[in-house]
């Protein structure tokens, strides 16, 4: 089983729940602040699906209310630079394995990602290599 990343974000209600989860299954991840230390550009690319961008939008930030995004189309470039700038947009938490991405937070589905290495279907994606810079 690959390193699990997760960026998370200490106020984040979804995020409390799967860190509880995940320490209580006794599941081993990386933490990291998703404010202070947010996945970079190259892993927002593949983790975004254009058809479905708004999947990965956290639609009670103040930068997704400000831009309108739930009012109009956005694409997966806009939505990724308006991320970059405000990593509060990105939906939480984010849960990277095996080059596989996970949002949000399901117990069943969360339990599933971890211990699996098909592809899931709840949100996360199929990813192409994921390259060192998560480690």
């Amino acid at each position: 089983m690959g390193e699990i990343v997760l960026y998370a974000k200490k106020s984040c209600a979804q995020c409390k729940k799967a860190i509880a989860f995940l320490n209580k299954k006794g599941v081993k991840y990386q933490l990291k602040d998703i404010v202070h230390e947010p996945p970079p550009r190259s892993l927002l690319e593949k983790v975004i699906k254009a058809e479905n961008i708004y999947a990965s939008l956290n639609q009670r930030s103040t930068t997704y209310k400000d831009n309108h995004l739930g009012k109009r189309r956005t694409t997966k470039n806009e939505a990724i630079r308006l991320m970059l700038k405000d990593p509060n947009l990105i939906k939480r938490p984010l849960i990277i394995r095996d080059n596989r991405a996970y949002q949000g937070f399901d117990e069943k589905s969360l339990f599933d990602f971890v211990n699996t290495s098909a592809p899931h279907l709840n949100i996360p994606v199929t990813l192409p290599e994921v390259s060192a810079e998560l480690h």
